[in-house]
């Protein structure tokens, strides 16, 4: 027997309290931006300017949000293009495309290849077979992963090229993270410092509430709060096997894939890094969930970012300074 959950959660929190300021606090929602809900809180001077910045920011989200999708026709060359001409000709696309490839392959080496974007092939049947509540053939998964070699990527001036025609791009893993870097730019860029951006777990903060700072809460994913953090300009993204899953007779199938089982990743509930650099924490976040926990904190260490693990049986592992931020 089968049965089909979709659960939408934000996995982090945003808390505002109410004070006093001569801001004023103001809210927007989308609903079709990267599969997900996305809210924007700031604080500006007047109802005009907050309204300017939600115009600038949607519409620069929702351009990358049509260049990044891998699954439909946009009016522009995206990510999907670059997939369908897999081993047929090079696509020249924007530039923002380009260095989110850049970004995505360097990060296939840093994280030892458990974050490969090059993996569509696997991803895609996954996607496939849980709209349909069947699980993918194993011959057919080993199959699609002869098809995920990053060195296949090859990128020339303003083109995308893959070179190899079954080939399939997919940068779930690093998309909301970047957008959120380029929504920073943006709103720094039209004068508007205090603001906190929740793109479906991937959380920035800038400045601070007139009561202080931002309040951040970590989603238990059993329910609930699990703790809260204060977040100054940065990141915090959360990595969960309860935001979007499948359940087939009686266990839960979530979208996060390991390069090495094919398989979605069994070790752990949640993971939530905290790192400054935008596009960096959306891709830890992944990483950390496909590591060990000894491997992931040396990794945390070197790049300057913190996690927080929720292990399948509930147990919660802290990276060495991730206590300061709590």
């Amino acid at each position: 027997m089968k049965k089909l959950s979709l659960v939408i959660a934000v996995a982090v929190v945003l808390t505002v309290f109410s004070a006093c300021s001569t801001d004023t606090r103001y809210s927007e929602t989308y609903l079709d931006l990267f599969d997900t809900a996305t809210e924007f809180v700031a604080y500006t001077s007047s109802r005009d300017e907050f309204n300017k910045a939600k115009r600038e920011l949607y519409s620069e989200l929702s351009r990358l949000n049509d260049l990044f999708d891998a699954y439909s026709d946009r009016d522009v060359a995206n990510l999907k293009t670059v997939n369908d001409a897999a081993g047929k000709e090079a696509v020249a696309v924007d530039g923002d495309l380009i260095r989110l490839v850049e970004f995505g392959k360097g990060e296939y080496a840093r994280s030892y290849g458990k974050l490969n974007i090059a993996m569509g092939a696997v991803t895609k049947l996954w996607k496939e077979c849980l709209e349909n509540g069947v699980l993918p053939d194993d011959d057919a998964l080993d199959a699609a992963a002869l098809h995920c070699d990053i060195e296949k990527i090859v990128i020339l001036d303003n083109t995308i090229y893959l070179d190899d025609p079954e080939m399939r791009l997919d940068v779930g893993a690093i998309a909301k993270g970047y957008a959120a870097g380029r929504a920073v730019e943006i709103l720094h860029g039209m004068g508007v410092e205090n603001f906190a951006l929740n793109l479906g777990g991937n959380t920035v903060t800038s400045g601070r509430k007139p009561s202080g700072p931002w309040h951040v809460g970590i989603q238990d994913p059993n329910g609930g709060i699990l703790t809260a953090l204060d977040a100054y300009d940065t990141s915090v993204v959360t990595s969960g096997d309860y935001q979007r899953f499948v359940t087939i007779d009686g266990k839960n199938y979530h979208h996060i894939i390991d390069p090495a089982t094919l398989y979605p990743c069994d070790k752990y509930r949640s993971v939530t890094v905290i790192c400054t650099d935008h596009a960096l924490a959306d891709a830890l976040s992944t990483e950390m969930f496909l590591l060990d926990i000894e491997t992931g904190k040396q990794i945390l260490k070197d790049r300057g970012a913190e996690a927080l693990w929720v292990l399948s049986d509930g147990t919660v592992v802290r990276s060495e300074l991730f206590e300061r931020c709590e």
